[in-house]
């Protein structure tokens, strides 16, 4: 029997991966405007949702590389691949993010890169602890312990086309930080997508997409703001927004 998620046009399996599919990454693979990309790259790819998500939005002649540390991810990965409607898109390799620019498979930039990266910063006397534990692969998910934000920004910039974009998914706790980080390595935040669960609630998360920083032209940030849920009195369980049903229609099931 299957255990993953169905989406519209393919099903994601992804009982063999630290992070299973979640609300943030179907928010920010639905939130990627991918006009005219030939090269994108998912850094971290875990089951391959986010690549296989710009596989169905992106023209057929597009290449779209996945990589990830976890074998078992990059290997459930491939095989989603294979079963969806675009495998002649889609290549997912295990290796390390600090190591592209050294690999002949990425010898050229990248027009779009995206990632859902470790959200918390490493805790040392927490990992001697994890070094045990099963889940290991959890914990190095979650946990900036093999990919530390700066380090990812470093490679973004190094990769990523003249007119590229990067796209990321963080807590609204470390945006601020992370934007910052991003400003230092040339990277400016050009837009970012406010999540909270309910209108009116705090803000839980931040979709947010870069561009190379312009030394001439003075640039500005657009921000739109999405509530998951709607606010409803009478409900007894919780109803989708309607902004939250348009984001995600070309891929939820029962949108």
């Amino acid at each position: 029997m299957q255990r993953g998620f169905q989406f519209k046009q393919f099903f994601i399996e992804h009982d063999n991966c630290a992070m299973k599919v979640g609300t943030d990454s179907i928010m920010l693979g639905s939130w990627i405007t991918a006009n005219r990309v030939h090269r994108a790259l998912d850094i971290g790819c875990g089951s391959g949702l986010l690549a296989i998500m710009l596989a169905q939005k992106t023209a057929e002649d597009c290449q779209i590389i996945g990589i990830d540390i976890d074998a078992a991810a990059v290997q459930q990965a491939n095989t989603n691949a294979k079963r969806c409607p675009w495998p002649h898109k889609l290549q997912f390799l295990q290796r390390a993010a600090q190591t592209l620019q050294e690999a002949a498979v990425f010898d050229s930039r990248f027009d779009l890169i995206v990632s859902n990266p470790p959200f918390y910063a490493s805790n040392p006397k927490a990992n001697t602890q994890n070094q045990a534990n099963p889940d290991l692969a959890r914990i190095q998910a979650r946990q900036t312990t093999q990919l530390s934000h700066a380090s990812l920004l470093h490679v973004v910039t190094d990769i990523l086309a003249t007119n590229g974009v990067f796209y990321c998914v963080l807590p609204e706790l470390a945006c601020e930080n992370f934007i910052q980080l991003a400003t230092t390595q040339g990277l400016h935040c050009c837009q970012q997508l406010l999540i909270s669960a309910k209108p009116a609630a705090k803000v839980q998360r931040r979709l947010m997409k870069f561009c190379h920083r312009s030394p001439r032209a003075y640039q500005i940030c657009t921000s739109e703001s999405l509530a998951i849920y709607a606010h409803t009195e009478a409900a007894t369980t919780p109803v989708y927004s309607g902004g939250f049903k348009q984001l995600c229609r070309d891929y939820y099931l029962h949108f």
